[in-house]
């Protein structure tokens, strides 16, 4: 889902009986527990993710955009001869860096901002480093923000 707010995302979760992950839960999902700086590995290629200039079959930059691709595209397979690597995270996660920011739930004092991690679309690729992060007010959305949501499986 994109253009949805901080509220927006806050509020599906917690219907759902689950929650914005904070941003330490978020970069553990997205790197696991080694030191890589993107999701899937040590470097970044075009066949990785969705972001400025990489070149998908969704960038039609001269016509309407660039756009979201579908969720776990870049899984290692071909699509009208656009050749993905499998881009997964560690615990089998897509997307994790490209594609949308993604809220994270942490409210901080005396902060009206929220974080987003994971870059977008429409950033450059050293911006998907899983330590990377982006704030805005918790009102604000766009085409390049979405959220995941998750549960405790105790």
């Amino acid at each position: 889902m994109t253009m949805v707010t901080w509220f927006g995302a806050w509020g599906y979760c917690r219907h759902y009986a689950a929650a914005l992950p904070s941003e330490v839960e978020w970069e553990k999902a997205a790197r696991g527990t080694d030191t890589r700086p993107f999701p899937w590995g040590d470097e970044i290629a075009w066949g990785n993710a969705n972001f400025y200039n990489s070149r998908d079959p969704f960038e039609a930059m001269n016509s309407v955009g660039s756009r979201t691709t579908p969720v776990g595209f870049y899984n290692g397979k071909t699509y009208d001869g656009f050749s993905t690597l499998d881009s997964a995270s560690p615990y089998g996660l897509y997307d994790m860096g490209g594609n949308v920011w993604q809220w994270t739930g942490n409210v901080y004092e005396n902060m009206h901002y929220r974080f987003l991690r994971g870059g977008s679309k429409d950033t450059y690729g050293v911006e998907l480093r899983v330590w990377v992060r982006n704030n805005a007010t918790p009102t604000y959305y766009s085409p390049g923000v979405g959220f995941r949501c998750v549960r405790n499986r105790e």
